[in-house]
């Protein structure tokens, strides 16, 4: 048994979503084998243990971490006959001890839609009553541990866990990384040249040795942080942490060995000996021809998507120009300064329109593309080369038989079965969207028996509308559909949503319930469709960045980070 942290950043937390895609409440339990809560009042009723849940989260309004656990426990497919659902609470509860989360909210399911059987638990970070948050130190080493126990325990079959005594082991997300591509992270590539790494870290005596030992590798040493990283050459996104290689690679033995850091100069003499290139896994005499068909395909698919993205950014270039001459001769106009703000605002939707509706024709070129080669993986190009019937790709999928692997989560914490097609039609969906709601926004500013008062509000109405639209494209629990929308004495725009959380526009601020997620993540929608991704939130409020303001903000941020 393998278990992993799904990672969920703070803005993207929602325990609710995560207990409801649990107990697969969108579908009727077609995955869901089995499903309970625990911890909980009561510890029976799973939606009012999720409601639970909620409130005491919103108890704590100190942290600004996520307060939602996530945690996955693969299972062998030899093991499912030994699995009960009384061994899957225990298992859970074992987990939960470990972990520190006894005491604490956690709504757990058993998934049955991939070949490995699969737990998920949602846990309650937040104690429901010290209102503390509790997060496990080096949870890793705890999981593993426990796994190793319960797989002896159970009669489970023993997979490869971590130890400390491997220098080569991956870390959890390269190991995912191979796991999903079937090609080698560049964490691999850095580990695999450690033996011919350490050679050159003994007989340097000076950085730019050092610098010139990995730049034979395609490799090159440089700062990080408070530390050091060994990144590819060629593609800076390739890192890994340099203790991580090599404890001898640190920063404090490399500064007594070496001295104070030294970047690199004068690199493009070195002779390369290899550099990373993103090589498969599978071993297979076979192999050669179908990896020389893939990368051709996939080369393929690159440049005939970078054809059609810059055909499209021609037109949108030439009606980006367009505009800006017509706003430049509305500013040269001698009228009223409103007259002339009114006229630059709907110029702007008239932009906004004619360029959502240019992107239009370039959606099914892209379907076809992708349609054509519906692949960006070497194991995807496999399970597609095999499930047409290529004996030869199923033979090299069979060749490295890894280890099961824990589902693959969005870092959203909302996952879903998409297919390629499916994602395709979401992209034209959301366009088809977006035009059609340009078009009513340029129709409310041109309709001459509406206030200007009268149109900023239906400008709001009309954006909560399109959120609530793109909301039901993509499937997502629905927060926003079914909202209602008022406005006050003073002009306030006040949505309520299904949910009973609040959305507030003041005009140059928003406001949003305190200790409502929902709420906030409709606010923080809401705001970025109106003023773009520049924004600030300080308790309830999201106000828009101006651009000194946001120029005061990175220079404060960057100097904290000296």
């Amino acid at each position: 048994m393998i278990s992993k942290k799904v990672g969920i950043s703070p803005k993207n937390d929602n325990y609710a979503h995560l207990a409801e895609y649990i107990a697969d409440a969108g579908h009727e339990g077609e995955k869901s084998l089995m499903h309970w809560c625990a911890g909980c009042l009561g510890d029976d009723d799973y939606r009012d243990g999720i409601a639970g849940a909620v409130d005491v989260q919103a108890m704590n309004i100190r942290t600004k971490q996520n307060k939602t656990y996530h945690l996955v426990i693969s299972f062998r497919p030899e093991d499912e006959a030994k699995l009960t659902p009384e061994r899957f609470r225990a298992i859970e509860e074992h987990f939960a001890a470990a972990l520190g989360y006894t005491e604490h909210q956690r709504h757990c399911g058993v998934h049955k839609n991939t070949a490995n059987l699969h737990m998920h638990i949602a846990y309650n970070m937040i104690h429901p009553e010290k209102h503390t948050r509790h997060e496990p130190f080096r949870d890793y080493w705890t999981r593993d541990k426990v796994c190793r126990e319960l797989e002896q325990e159970y009669g489970l079959i023993v997979d490869n866990g971590r130890t400390k005594s491997k220098q080569q082991s991956l870390g959890e997300k390269a190991a995912l990384i191979e796991a999903h591509t079937g090609q080698q992270s560049f964490e691999s590539y850095a580990k695999t040249h450690r033996d011919k790494i350490l050679p050159v870290l003994t007989a340097a005596s000076n950085w730019q040795t050092l610098h010139e030992g990995l730049a034979t590798y395609g490799m090159e040493i440089k700062h990080h942080g408070s530390g050091l990283v060994i990144a590819d050459r060629y593609d800076k996104r390739h890192t890994v942490k340099a203790s991580a290689v090599d404890r001898g690679l640190s920063l404090k033995k490399l500064v007594e060995k070496l001295g104070p850091y030294i970047p690199a100069q004068g690199l493009e003499k070195v002779t390369e000996q290899s550099r990373y290139q993103h090589a498969p896994l599978h071993r297979s005499p076979e192999r050669g021809a179908l990896f020389a068909e893939y990368r051709e395909d996939i080369e393929k698919r690159k440049a005939n998507l970078t054809s059609v993205k810059e055909q499209e950014d021609a037109v949108l270039v030439a009606i980006k120009e367009k505009w800006a001459a017509k706003r430049r001769e509305l500013e040269r106009l001698n009228i009223a300064k409103k007259n002339r703000r009114n006229l630059l605002q709907l110029a702007r939707k008239h932009e906004a329109e004619e360029t959502a509706r240019a992107k239009l024709p370039f959606q099914s070129p892209r379907e076809a593309i992708r349609g054509e080669i519906p692949f960006t993986s070497w194991n995807g190009f496999l399970q597609y080369k095999a499930g047409q019937g290529n004996e030869t790709a199923l033979a090299i999928l069979r060749s490295k038989r890894e280890a099961a692997e824990p589902e693959r989560e969005p870092q959203t914490a909302k996952a879903k079965d998409w297919s390629q097609h499916g994602k395709e039609q979401l992209a034209a969906n959301r366009a088809e969207i977006r035009a059609e709601y340009a078009a009513k926004e340029v129709a409310a500013l041109e309709n001459e028996n509406v206030s200007g008062q009268g149109k900023k509000q239906l400008l709001a109405v009309l954006r909560m509308e399109r959120l609530a639209a793109e909301e039901g494209n993509t499937g997502e629990v629905a927060q926003i559909h079914g909202f209602s929308a008022t406005v006050d004495r003073k002009g306030v725009v006040v949505f309520t949503l299904p949910g009973g959380g609040r959305v507030l526009d003041s005009g140059r601020e928003l406001f949003f319930s305190g200790n409502n997620t929902a709420a906030r993540h409709v606010a923080v929608q809401y705001a970025q469709k109106k003023w773009g991704k520049n924004l600030h939130v300080e308790g309830n409020k999201i106000v828009r960045l101006e651009k000194k303001q946001e120029k005061e903000q990175t220079q404060k941020q960057q100097g904290m980070e000296r």
